[in-house]
Parts: C-alpha cells; structure tokens; sequence
C-alpha cells in the first residue's frame, strides 16, 4: 500500500476508508462493500489508523463500562420528585 494512505492497492483500503468503518469495526457491525479483513490488514500496516481505533477503542469501552453502574440513591429521588411534581 501507499504510505500516503490515499492510493491504495486493488484489494486494500485507505486510511479515509479504514477511518469511515472504524465505529462498525469496533461494534463487529461490517456489513458493507469493505470487508473485515480489509480493514484488519489496513491496521496492521498503518500505525496511524491502528492508534486511532485504539483510541476509540478505549473510550467505547470506558462508556459501556460507565453504563452499567448504578445512578445514586439521591439522584433517583431527585428524578423521582420531578416526574412525580410533573
């Protein structure tokens, strides 16, 4: 591939691809004209790319682990009063 990430080979993907599919890629939702592998092949040579899905990785991971904690006692009050006084 180009290192330039913009004129890839035949069967590779570019960096603007590979970053379009990132999200889809993360959430295991590739359903589209890209594949998987090409996608996995792209990450692997392209460090760029690599360091930005884990990043993302990272954060998508924070924000399902923060989802599952429990809200405290006095904000359920609080929301509890509101939707009662509404």
């Amino acid at each position: 591939m180009n290192t330039d990430g913009n004129h890839p080979a035949h069967d590779e993907i570019g960096c603007l691809e590979a970053i379009e599919t990132l999200y889809a890629y993360i959430d295991g939702e590739i359903d589209g004209e890209i594949t998987l592998a090409q996608i996995e092949h792209h990450l692997g040579h392209c460090r760029s790319c690599f360091s930005r899905k884990e990043l993302e990785q990272a954060l998508t991971d924070h924000l399902k682990a923060s989802g599952k904690k429990s809200a405290p006692k006095a904000l359920k009050g609080r929301l509890q009063k509101l939707m009662e006084d509404f």
